[in-house]
C-alpha cells in the first residue's frame, strides 16, 4: 500500500499539527510506504488578498502538483489532514481525476463552519451548520474578526457546497471523535462516509500514582479555552495551579500569577518537560468553553495516570467518565469547576482514580491501537470499488 499524506501546517504549531506528525511517524515506523507533502502558512504573508482568496477556493498550483505526483508515484490512497487554506479543495478533484482514493481526517469544524471552531464572540455558535451559503459568519466577522478574511472562508465553503465537492469528490472522512461525526451529519454529510478514529499519545514516562499537591493547565492561553474560568476558580480556592502554554491571554495569566501566589505561570515548555509536570499533578484542568473536537491534552494526562477535570463540551465528554478517570463540570462559571475539584479531592481511593486514567489510555489511545485502526480504515477504502461506501 502506497500512501501520500497531505497537510497544511499552521504558523504556530498546535494540537492538529502534533497529531498529524505523530500519525505520519507511526505509519512510517510500521513499514508502510508513506510519503508526506507538508506546507506551512508562512508564505501567506507574501500573497495579496485577492490571490489568496482565489487560491483558497481553488489552487491551480496544487491541483496540478498533485496530478503530477500521482502520475509519477501511483499512490493507492491520498490522506488529507488539512487542506486549508493553501492546498484548497482542488486537491480532491485532482485525486479523483487520477483515480486515486482520497480520504480526509476532520480535526476541526472547517467543513461546516467558516472559522472552524463553532465559537465566536465568547459563545458557541452553530448558525452556519447545514447552510449551503454560510452567510451568518459575514455578519459576525467570525474568522479573525475580519470581514475580508471571513468572506474568503465563506466563499470557499459556499462554492464547494454548491459543487457538492465534499460528497462527490471525497471517498470518506476520519473523524477524531463521535462529536465531530455528529456535527458533520448535522451539516449534511452522509453517515456512511464518516469513520471515527481517536488521536493517540506517545510517551516514555512511567505513570505516577503518588502526585504532588498541585493542579495543572496545559494548552493554548485563549478565550475559548476557558482561561477566565480557570483563573477565577483558583483565585477563589487558593489551591496551587501551574499553567503551561502561550497565547493571546498570556498577559492576564502573568498578572494573575503576580497577584496570587498560588498561581504559577511556567510559559511554553518542551513537550517532555510538560509531561513530567502533568504526570505529578493531582489533576489536569481542561476548562474549554467551546466544543473541543477531541481534547488531546486529556489523553496526554491519562497516558501519565493523571485524572482530568474537564468541561462538559464537545469531544471531552467521550474521554472523561465522571468519577472514574476524572470529573466533568459546567463551564459557565468558576463555581462548577471548584465543585469538581472538591469532588476529586474527596475521593477516598485516589490511586484507583489514577489507575483508571491510565487504563483509559491503554484501552483506547496507544500507538498500537491507533495503528491497527488506521490500517483497517485504509484497507476498507481500498476494498470498496464504489466510492462513498465506507461504514462506521
Amino acid at each position: 500500500m502506497k500512501v501520500l499524506m497531505i497537510h497544511n501546517r499552521y504558523k504556530i504549531m498546535g494540537g492538529e499539527d502534533v497529531s498529524t506528525n505523530a500519525e505520519a511517524a507511526l505509519l512510517k515506523d510500521s513499514g508502510l510506504d508513506l510519503e508526506t507533502l507538508i506546507i506551512t502558512n508562512d508564505s501567506i504573508e507574501n500573497e495579496n488578498m485577492i490571490g489568496l482568496a482565489i487560491n483558497t477556493v481553488w489552487s491551480k498550483k496544487y491541483h496540478q502538483l498533485l496530478l503530477k505526483k500521482i502520475k509519477e508515484n501511483k499512490y493507492d490512497i491520498i490522506h488529507v489532514q488539512n487542506f486549508f487554506p493553501l492546498f484548497s479543495p482542488s486537491i480532491f478533484y485532482a485525486a479523483q481525476k487520477a483515480g486515486t482514493k482520497i480520504i480526509m481526517t476532520v480535526r476541526n469544524y472547517r467543513l461546516i463552519c467558516p472559522n472552524g471552531l463553532m465559537y465566536v464572540h465568547g459563545a458557541v455558535c452553530e448558525q452556519c451548520v447545514g447552510k449551503t451559503i454560510p452567510y451568518p459568519a459575514l455578519m459576525k466577522k467570525c474568522y479573525r474578526e475580519s470581514l475580508g478574511a471571513t468572506s474568503v472562508t465563506v466563499g470557499m465553503l459556499a462554492v464547494h457546497n454548491i459543487l457538492n465537492t465534499w460528497d462527490a469528490k471525497v471517498d470518506g472522512y476520519i473523524c477524531i471523535s463521535e462529536f465531530v461525526k455528529d456535527q458533520l451529519k448535522k451539516g449534511g454529510f452522509k453517515a456512511d462516509k464518516l469513520h471515527v478514529k481517536y488521536n493517540f499519545v506517545v510517551t516514555d514516562l512511567p505513570p505516577v500514582y503518588e502526585p504532588e499537591d498541585y493542579y495543572v493547565y496545559l494548552g493554548r492561553i485563549s478565550t475559548e479555552k476557558g482561561i477566565d474560568i480557570l483563573l477565577d476558580a483558583f483565585q477563589k480556592n487558593k489551591k496551587r495551579l501551574l499553567i503551561i502554554g502561550d497565547g493571546p491571554l498570556k498577559d492576564e495569566v502573568i498578572q494573575a500569577s503576580k497577584m496570587h501566589s498560588n498561581i504559577e505561570y511556567l510559559g511554553k515548555l518542551p513537550l517532555n518537560d510538560s509531561y513530567k509536570i502533568v504526570s505529578r499533578a493531582k489533576a489536569l484542568i481542561f476548562p474549554s468553553k467551546w466544543h473541543e473536537p477531541f481534547g488531546r491534552t486529556i489523553v496526554e494526562a491519562f497516558a501519565h495516570a493523571t485524572p482530568v477535570i474537564g468541561a462538559k463540551m464537545g469531544g471531552v465528554t467521550e474521554l472523561i467518565k465522571d468519577g472514574y478517570n476524572g470529573f466533568l463540570f459546567d463551564p459557565s462559571n468558576a463555581a462548577g469547576l471548584n465543585q469538581a475539584i472538591d469532588a476529586l479531592d474527596s475521593v477516598a481511593d485516589k490511586v484507583k482514580l489514577r489507575q483508571n486514567a491510565f487504563e483509559s489510555y491503554k484501552n483506547s489511545f496507544t500507538p498500537e491501537k491507533n495503528l491497527k485502526s488506521i490500517l483497517e480504515i485504509y484497507d476498507k477504502f481500498l476494498q470498496k470499488s464504489q466510492k462513498g461506501t465506507v461504514t462506521t
